[in-house]
C-alpha cells in the first residue's frame, strides 16, 4: 500500500490516490491504466467501472488534487496584508509544493488537456485559483494601487506564473531560479509598497 493510502478509502478514492502518485512520479503519459492500478494493486478494470475512461478518472484526480491546493492557498492568503506578504507566502508555497509534489498532477494535466469539455472543467477550476490571487491582492494595494493596476489581470498573471514556475523548476529542480525569481518579486512588491501609492490617481502628495 502506498503511503498516505488510507486503508479505509472508498475503492474511487483508492484509485483517484493512485492516479495522482502516477502523474506525480511519471508524469501524463506514465498515468496508464495499467501503470495506476499496479500503483495501487487493484484490477485495472476497476478504473473504468467506477469513472469510465482513464482520461475521466485523471480530470477527477485533477479536481480533487486542486480543490486540496484552494483550501490551502486560500487559507495561506487570508493572512496576507502586504505585497510582500503575498511574496513570502507565494515562495513558501512553492516550496511546500516542490517537496510533496502536489501541484505537479495539476501541472500536468493543465500541459496535458486537448478535449474541449476537459479544458473547459480545468479553467473553470482555475478561476477559484485566480479569486484567491485577486482578494489577496486588493487587500495588499489597497484603493490608491487598485486605481492603478487592475487586480484581475495582475492575479491572472501572477498565477499563471506561479504554476509556470512549477512546472519549470520541476525539470530540474537543481536549475531551479526560482529563488532569484521570488528575491526579484520582494524587492518589486517593496519598491510599490514604498513609491507606487505617487502615481495613482487624487493622491495627495506630501
Amino acid at each position: 500500500m502506498s503511503e498516505g493510502r488510507s486503508p479505509s478509502a472508498s475503492t474511487p478514492q483508492r484509485i483517484i490516490q493512485a492516479a495522482l502518485e502516477s502523474l506525480r512520479e511519471e508524469g501524463f503519459a506514465g498515468a496508464t491504466a495499467r501503470a495506476i492500478a499496479r500503483r495501487g494493486d487493484f484490477n485495472q478494470a476497476l478504473i473504468f467501472y467506477h469513472f469510465g475512461s482513464v482520461g475521466n478518472l485523471l480530470l477527477q484526480a485533477f479536481l480533487v488534487q486542486s480543490d486540496e491546493q484552494v483550501a490551502k492557498y486560500g487559507e495561506a492568503a487570508a493572512s496576507v496584508s502586504s505585497l510582500t506578504d503575498l511574496v513570502a507566502i507565494a515562495q513558501r508555497l512553492h516550496e511546500d509544493d516542490m517537496r510533496s509534489g502536489a501541484v505537479t498532477a495539476v501541472t500536468q494535466l493543465m500541459a496535458a488537456a486537448s478535449d474541449p469539455a476537459e479544458g473547459k472543467a480545468i479553467l473553470d477550476q482555475f478561476e477559484q485559483w485566480i479569486a484567491i490571487v485577486q482578494n489577496a491582492l486588493g487587500r495588499a494595494m489597497g484603493a490608491p494601487l487598485s486605481s492603478v493596476v487592475p487586480t484581475r489581470e495582475a492575479a491572472y498573471a501572477i498565477a499563471g506564473m506561479f504554476l509556470g514556475i512549477e512546472l519549470i523548476s520541476r525539470l530540474d529542480p537543481e536549475r531551479s531560479e526560482a529563488d532569484a525569481v521570488f528575491a526579484m518579486m520582494a524587492n518589486l512588491a517593496r519598491i510599490v509598497e514604498e513609491f507606487g501609492p505617487l502615481f495613482a490617481p487624487n493622491t495627495e502628495r506630501a
